[in-house]
């Protein structure tokens, strides 16, 4: 599977978001690690060829209005893990269960991202 990865304006806080494209597949993403928009069209039956797929096929998701975007980085890990968050009560779960798991004394980096009055404002938990 080849894919081209490029940087593009994010349509929501218009700062830089990435395209992840499938070009075999046609399949793609696209993530704002400021904002927290998210799209992405995946193919459901992967058992049809690409040329018999209808719209019925794919499985399209987007994220228009998200909370926010999380990022979080434990200590003597290369990859930091980033990801969208819909609303406030998914942010509220997903920081209570980081919090409460064993290793949040090896967190290096734990932050929210959102977009507020047109702005990136980033809040720094850890």
């Amino acid at each position: 599977m080849g894919s081209i990865i490029d940087y593009i304006e994010c349509v929501n806080c218009k700062t830089e978001a990435y395209s992840d494209f499938y070009y075999k597949t046609g399949e793609e993403y696209i993530n704002c690690n400021n904002c927290g928009y998210h799209y992405s069209a995946t193919i459901k039956n992967r058992d049809k060829n690409l040329d018999e797929l209808t719209d019925k096929d794919w499985n399209i998701q987007e994220c228009t209005s998200p909370f926010g975007a999380y990022r979080l980085k434990y200590n003597n890990e290369i990859g930091t893990t980033c990801g969208s968050l819909r609303n406030e009560a998914e942010w509220n779960k997903f920081k209570k269960e980081v919090q409460a798991d064993d290793q949040y004394s090896q967190v290096e980096i734990f932050t929210l991202s959102q977009l507020v009055e047109g702005k990136i404002v980033e809040s720094i938990i850890k």
